[in-house]
């Protein structure tokens, strides 16, 4: 019996990452994804009609073709390798000397060893965060894990997820490796932060979005463990992107002990049930063409981003006449002259305002339907009829909508998962990949651990993070419908398989056996008067986390919350 071309992408999927002159071929076409996103034809090379030829090896047979937007010419990489000395990691085109960053992710998926790291590595990284990082130690002497603060960092209410991330850690390193961890093992040691994305002491580096490494020392650093969003450049190339806390690192947890996908990521049992929509007898063609979005109001990256959630007196009660005949034109107006300060949630909410009107003037249905269904706050308060936007609603500012059961989405053609506060939607990028409509993935400075498993024009249409492209993207896919539909159908399938035991092994497997592996690895040991000496001064102990028992683990962290605010005093 053949594989279905879902099956095969995720098995190619894992096989191209055995070689690392591949990895580095797909790492170069990544570096092109931007000029991809602009293309309006697949093109020659990226033919999905061939469902017995995957994705992974075409891309793999193509040796970094890719479709110059500018012109019909074939350009090609040159050949690339990866050196590596006591002062660099790069990877270098031999061609023009241009070395582009390999990071210990592309490291660690190709199965090279880490550079080896000590306990004063481990130290020194602490000092690169603002909060949310912590040591973990494994102590032989008493066969348990601790986890320990530093002093100088902030101790901020995101610590539940630091918390969260430590303690399914430790059942994972003891699910996995029960030889390595025993009394008659060395001591480990291993940094491990959480959060939406990583809370860097070097703001200014992430302000310019540069391309290469925010430190300029040049030595290689210890590895650090990000249970979170990761910056999509390679501003810091020792920070792994591991699975977010919440169901997908629980998950992962549960599987490590009973090898039984979680209900998230399999179909849906029934309406209202946990599990992935798949749209089952929902035909692509019939569903409603527009793009819908429904979700929170939350800020944009917010330590290293301007961007406004606008206030209603600023933008519009200044600027305005609300006694005019028409106060919504000349609101929106207004925002569309200062769209480019606007949080990206905000910027759909504008070009929705913008498609309501023109849907007035053509009698037809709006392309886009961005609306918030919550306000930020306790408990999420609906958005429909909350004062926080009584007077936007007033002028007929269609920003706020009733929320919709993921039964509901499923039966629209476009989807989006426009990034929060982390930059990314954490849970959202996977539901929507598994409906039977077209997700348009929004690309932003942050990315998740399992974006990396995804390609563009094959399971998603990229936008831009601010998503002054998305109206050009809808248009695409409305005369490409052909095209359109097999990149939503390798999506679904995609999800589907990941649901399975074999693709849930494989997904396991890639991002958190592999990665700790390569940790686990990398470490040499100290001395027992090391640890004592520095860490009595500097780093204060404030988890010590379950041995492996996974119901404890998941009962205990029913208190975590409360844990947090007994320790914030002390660290604060």
């Amino acid at each position: 019996m053949s594989s279905s071309p879902a099956s095969s992408q995720v098995h190619n999927m894992q096989s191209h990452r055995q070689s690392s002159r591949q990895r580095l071929v797909l790492l170069a076409i990544g570096c092109a994804a931007a000029l991809l996103a602009s293309m309006y034809t697949l093109g020659p090379t990226v033919s999905l009609d061939d469902s017995s030829f995957s994705v992974s090896r075409r891309l793999q047979t193509q040796l970094g073709m890719y479709i110059d937007p500018k012109s019909v010419d074939i350009k090609q990489f040159s050949e690339e390798h990866i050196y590596q000395n006591n002062n660099n990691l790069v990877t270098a085109d031999i061609d023009n000397n241009n070395p582009t960053i390999t990071t210990y992710t592309d490291l660690v998926h190709n199965e090279i060893e880490l550079p080896k790291y000590t306990l004063q590595q481990v130290i020194e990284e602490a000092k690169t965060m603002r909060s949310k990082y912590a040591i973990l130690r494994y102590d032989p002497t008493t066969d348990k894990f601790t986890g320990y603060y530093y002093k100088n960092e902030r101790w901020v209410p995101g610590c539940y997820k630091l918390m969260h991330s430590l303690s399914a850690l430790t059942v994972l390193l003891r699910a996995i490796f029960p030889e390595r961890f025993t009394p008659d093992s060395p001591e480990f040691i291993m940094g491990v932060s959480s959060g939406d994305y990583p809370a860097m002491v070097d703001q200014a580096c992430i302000y310019r979005d540069q391309d290469g490494p925010c430190d300029e020392v040049g030595g290689l650093r210890a590895p650090v463990l990000h249970f979170g969003s990761v910056f999509r450049k390679a501003m810091f190339p020792n920070m792994i992107a591991m699975p977010m806390p919440g169901e997908h690192l629980d998950c992962f947890v549960s599987w490590s002990t009973s090898k039984e996908v979680c209900g998230q990521f399999k179909p849906q049992p029934h309406i209202g049930g946990p599990g992935l929509v798949f749209g089952e007898g929902l035909s692509y063609d019939e569903l409603t063409p527009q793009v819908i979005w429904r979700g929170t109001d939350f800020p944009f990256l917010n330590l290293f981003s301007s961007l406004d959630q606008p206030d209603y007196e600023d933008y519009i009660e200044d600027n305005i006449d609300l006694n005019a005949a028409n106060p919504l034109a000349d609101a929106i107006t207004v925002m569309r002259e200062n769209y480019s300060m606007l949080v990206p949630r905000w910027q759909g909410v504008v070009l929705t305002a913008e498609a309501e009107q023109e849907a007035l003037q053509t009698n037809s249905l709006p392309k886009v339907n961005i609306k918030f269904s919550s306000a930020k706050g306790k408990g999420k308060p609906a958005a429909v009829g909350n004062p926080k936007y009584k007077q936007w609603e007033e002028i007929g500012f269609p920003l706020a909508g009733h929320g919709m059961p993921p039964e509901e989405m499923s039966k629209f053609k476009y989807h989006i998962d426009i990034g929060g506060g982390g930059g990314t939607t954490w849970t959202g990028t996977t539901g929507k990949l598994a409906m039977p409509g077209l997700l348009f993935h929004h690309i932003t400075p942050t990315k998740d651990y399992i974006h990396d498993h995804l390609l563009p024009w094959v399971h998603y249409v990229p936008v831009q993070s601010d998503l002054s492209d998305l109206r050009e993207k809808v248009d695409w896919a409305e005369t490409h419908t052909d095209e359109a539909r097999k990149i939503a159908e390798s999506a679904t399938e995609f999800m589907r398989q990941m649901g399975t035991p074999e693709g849930y092994e494989n997904l396991f497997v890639e991002d958190v056996v592999k990665p700790l592996k390569g940790v686990i690895d990398a470490y040499v040991p100290g001395s027992q008067g090391e640890w004592e000496k520095v860490f009595k001064k500097s780093f204060e102990p404030f988890i010590e986390c379950p041995n492996g028992d996974v119901g404890k683990l998941f009962r205990w962290q029913a208190t975590m919350k409360h844990m947090c605010k007994k320790w914030e005093p002390k660290l604060s």
